[in-house]
């Protein structure tokens, strides 16, 4: 779920707050991260031209604007709406209802295939409706077989239901990932540091199963101190005061990835900086679809001053290496 999204939980400051944030960076380019950069010890900018010509792939010269990628790519953020509810559709405006559109809007943007979790089991106020919407995804994952892994997503304030639902999912459904995780509003909201997400996260760990978890700064940091073994994938990069240093948390960390969506990696270089400090291996697309387009973050990829195997590996590969490791 995207840090800036429009949800009837999230109050109108956070809008405010981006909208201050472009104002106040604009009369200050290229300087928005040096005092905190230099805080935290953290390395300048990175600059592409500073380590020599930058490395410039041969296809992506000759690429036309517009045109397919020439690359597999799989996303591993992804919220499917519901045939069967009419809940929540999470867009800034509605321009699809049905998984079916949501199914070819992605093929349109030229995602081939993607985990999925349900809107709704995100909003689920009791383990049935969170059940239900993992059954959903279940089907359209058999339905359209290839194209989509299932992800359960549950809430740990229903802990006796949840650590049952997460063991099915994982023994009988074949899901390998819980989330994408979100603590915050509302009857649905709780804390990462309650003794129920303590057992949430030992179940997952237990079952060899990916964490997907959405969080501020501090959460991030408190969640990987608090779990060292589990594997957790972050999304999002992160806002102008807390990118560099998600960034930097997630390379010292190697049972931590991060992904592609949301805020931060429209900023010119976060990419490339993000795959000089963590690795090329631990980067994964993500585009957090159907809150925000992946065409924006394919673009961004395809153009980065990277190799072809490098977008390759975030493109799909990562994800692909991922999903083996923990099937094992």
């Amino acid at each position: 779920m995207s840090l800036f999204h429009s949800h009837p939980r999230r109050n109108f400051l956070r809008t405010f707050f981006f909208l201050g944030s472009l104002a106040s960076a604009s009369s200050r380019p290229l300087r928005a991260h040096e005092q905190e950069q230099k805080a935290h010890g953290e390395a300048s900018h990175f600059h592409p031209a500073q380590s020599g010509k930058p490395p410039v792939s041969e296809t992506h010269r000759d690429r036309k604007v517009g045109s397919s990628p020439p690359f597999k790519v799989f996303d591993a953020h992804l919220h499917c709406p519901s045939d069967e509810s009419t809940g929540e559709t999470w867009q800034w405006y509605p321009i699809y209802k049905t998984f079916a559109e949501f199914a070819a809007y992605l093929e349109k943007t030229g995602v081939q295939r993607g985990i999925i979790n349900a809107q709704r089991c995100n909003d689920a106020r009791s383990p049935a409706d969170f059940i239900a919407g993992n059954r959903e995804v279940a089907r359209y994952v058999e339905k359209y077989k290839g194209r989509f892994v299932g992800a359960c997503v549950v809430n740990p304030l229903f802990i006796d239901e949840a650590l049952k639902e997460i063991e099915y999912c994982k023994k009988e459904l074949g899901f390998n990932w819980v989330g994408e995780l979100c603590n915050y509003g509302g009857a649905t909201g709780y804390k990462y540091t309650i003794d129920e997400f303590d057992l949430l996260v030992a179940q997952i760990s237990k079952l060899n199963m990916v964490l997907d978890v959405h969080t501020q700064f501090e959460e991030m940091h408190y969640i990987i101190q608090k779990f060292p073994k589990a594997t957790i994938v972050f999304p999002h990069f992160g806002d102008d005061h807390e990118m560099f240093r998600r960034i930097a948390l997630v390379a010292s960390h190697p049972n931590t990835y991060i992904d592609t969506s949301g805020f931060g990696i429209d900023h010119v270089g976060m990419l490339e900086h993000a795959v000089k400090t963590i690795g090329e291996d631990r980067v994964l697309f993500g585009s957090d679809f159907s809150i925000n387009c992946p065409s924006s973050v394919l673009g961004r990829i395809q153009n980065a001053f990277l190799t072809d195997e490098q977008k390759q590996k975030l493109l799909s590969g990562n994800l692909e290496a991922l999903l083996t490791k923990v099937r094992s």
